[in-house]
């Protein structure tokens, strides 16, 4: 037996056609990403105004890259489990619902994120941030979103957990489903404790650019939360299938 290397290698694809839900779902999202593109203002005019636009290229990429792996993620929990239930529908819309109002956040953090980073070469000079109050609500609303959206997610796996047995998924696959779970309630803690940092930030006259950091640095966390988590259940995964070949 070869060895998985991720859940794709263990989950089983029990749906290989969209529903209705999932067509209007994939609208929304690419609705989304058109939110992010009319955020970024008029047609440029001019070709400086065509090179302004062109500085913001790397937050909306990394916002088309956040929104696209946001809509994989309920893509694959589609086609893995199949479920059409209304507990199924009803995340399924919140969290369209969550995608819409994150849109605007998502943008303006990163738009100010690459602005900061090159000096202010990159990023959208319709969006500045004049005090650190500001930059507090703006960490707050960024971390609230985030971590909404990921509990959409924890519900969704956790759902499908709830109907395993009616599923009839396999003991890996519970392990997969599970491990999925967990990589979501992880990204979700890790919004939350950005949240929590924006909101605890020190007045203007005693914080240092190191604390002001502190609530955007600490979303480097989820990348050593993901390869932990996927880690962990990748080898229970090889182990169970070792002990039970068939």
């Amino acid at each position: 037996m070869r060895k998985p290397k991720s859940s794709a290698d263990v989950l089983q694809v029990r749906r290989h056609q969209p529903t209705r839900l999932e067509g209007f779902v994939d609208a929304a999202f690419a609705f989304s990403l058109t939110l992010v593109v009319i955020s970024i203002g008029h047609i440029p005019e001019s070709v400086p105004e065509m090179l302004q636009a062109l500085r913001g290229i790397p937050a909306f990429a990394v916002c088309f890259l956040l929104i696209a792996r946001m809509w994989n993620s309920h893509r694959n929990w589609g086609r893995y489990y199949a479920i059409e239930d209304t507990t199924g529908l009803v995340l399924s819309l919140l969290l369209v619902f969550l995608v819409m109002l994150y849109v605007y956040p998502l943008r303006l953090l990163f738009s100010l994120l690459f602005a900061g980073a090159s000096a202010g070469w990159m990023g959208d000079h319709d969006f500045a941030l004049h005090t650190l109050d500001e930059l507090r609500a703006a960490y707050i609303v960024y971390g609230v979103g985030f971590a909404a959206i990921a509990l959409v997610f924890v519900l969704l796996y956790g759902h499908a957990l709830r109907l395993r047995d009616s599923l009839a998924l396999a003991a890996d696959e519970v392990l997969a489903t599970r491990m999925h779970m967990t990589m979501w309630l992880g990204t979700g803690s890790v919004a939350m404790l950005s949240a929590l940092l924006a909101a605890f930030l020190p007045a203007e006259d005693g914080a240092t650019t190191l604390v002001i950091a502190l609530p955007g640095n600490v979303y480097l966390l989820i990348f050593v939360a993901l390869t932990t988590v996927k880690r962990y259940y990748m080898r229970r995964i090889v182990a169970l299938q070792r002990a039970d070949p068939a």
